[in-house]
């Protein structure tokens, strides 16, 4: 496995201007990481995910490109936001297409996709299976596009609709092609209430990528900065280590799977950002580190 980081990991530093997209590549590099994953989510225009292109965004690409030629360390994906379902879905598909080219050309060979706008909650199973034919046709167009460019096409279990490893797995059934897996986050089951390792352990077979992250739960709300899932529990993320996951015991049913791709951290927390990402990296190399010697 090769361990890096998110860019989403250090998106508050920078909203605010404290980090540029050289930096996280740097800070990558000088902190024993192997790799970074691009969410776009952290390069867009606030409130502009959805709409937002890299490969139009001419600066900002040759931008990624020399950071990662200058640190030696590889962009190992791409994760945007989607919206198969909305108004403007045959646009929302062929730009999503399009990032599979960008892909292509940058010869980072996993795009992982939204399928719906991450705050989406179902309002009853009968909402999930009026949407789930046209998700279920829009992911397989891409993964057959995808498939011609050798790329791999993946669906995150993230937010509150298309979720759960079941959701998910019952999408990757459908769609049925190679080029289309799923991008596992260890701990946004915990979005629709699943257990964590349970959903890890269901899921890791037909993971093309991992995302290692952890979180506080409680049964009910603390206060402000949490997040109200669907059955009612309140999240908020956490140093990878600290929070109430039982990431050891998650992260040996990824190495039991013999899973070996990229595992990116993502850390969402309140502790500081840089302190979270060092700390959480490092938990993370060295329990696998225990698991894997």
């Amino acid at each position: 496995m090769k361990i890096g980081l998110s860019s989403y990991s250090f998106r508050p530093l920078m909203l605010s201007g404290a980090m540029q997209i050289e930096d996280i590549f740097t800070w990558t590099r000088d902190h024993g990481g192997e790799h970074v994953e691009l969410a776009t989510l952290s390069v867009a225009p606030v409130g502009e995910d959805l709409q937002y292109e890299l490969g139009s965004d001419q600066q900002s690409l040759e931008r990624l490109r020399n950071a990662s030629t200058q640190s030696g360390i590889p962009l190992s994906g791409i994760c945007i936001g989607a919206d198969f379902i909305g108004s403007d879905r045959r646009a929302q598909i062929e730009r999503v297409k399009r990032y599979v080219e960008l892909c292509d050309r940058l010869d980072v060979r996993f795009l992982r996709h939204d399928v719906v706008p991450w705050s989406l909650r179902a309002t009853g199973i009968a909402d999930f299976e009026q949407a789930f034919s046209g998700i279920a046709e829009a992911c397989h167009e891409v993964a057959g596009h995808a498939q011609r460019l050798g790329v791999i096409a993946s669906v995150e279990d993230h937010g509150f609709f298309m979720n759960s490893s079941e959701r998910i797995k019952r999408l990757i059934h459908a769609v049925d092609l190679p080029s289309f897996k799923m991008t596992l986050d260890v701990g946004n089951f915990l979005c629709v209430d699943e257990d964590a390792l349970m959903g890890t352990r269901a899921s890791i077979t037909q993971a093309s990528f991992v995302h290692l992250k952890d979180f506080y739960v409680r049964p009910t709300n603390p206060g402000p900065g949490w997040l109200e899932t669907v059955g009612g529990q309140h999240i908020r993320g956490s140093v990878f280590g600290y929070g109430d996951l039982p990431v050891k015991a998650i992260l040996q049913s990824v190495v039991d799977s013999g899973y070996d791709g990229f595992v990116s951290l993502e850390y969402e927390g309140n502790e500081p950002t840089l302190f979270g990402c060092e700390t959480g990296l490092a938990n993370a190399r060295r329990l696998l580190a225990e698991l894997t010697n």
